[in-house]
């Protein structure tokens, strides 16, 4: 049996799984078709620090984009940003 331990793994970057968020990838898309992930494992809480993000999104808008997938609806879930969305 030969030994393959020398051999190179090639992995995909980060960027390549999720894609860059550029100007042709990011778009507006309607608040009425953006729906929270189902099987999210964490809940948003309405707590002190909820309240701190409610305050810096008044103050200087949604710095980081939320990411979201497009289901078999064509509307959208909620990937990333469940905290931003709420706060919104």
């Amino acid at each position: 049996m030969k030994n393959r331990s020398g051999e190179k793994i090639k992995l995909a970057s980060i960027d390549e799984l999720l894609g860059v968020v550029n100007e042709e990838s990011a778009m507006e898309i309607e608040i009425s078709k953006i729906h929270p992930f189902k099987n999210h494992p964490f809940k948003v809480l309405d707590d002190e620090k909820m309240q701190d993000l409610v305050e810096s999104v008044r103050i200087n808008g949604v710095l980081t984009p939320v990411l979201l997938r497009m289901d078999d609806n064509e509307e959208y879930e909620i990937v990333s940003g469940h905290r931003r969305m709420h706060a919104a």
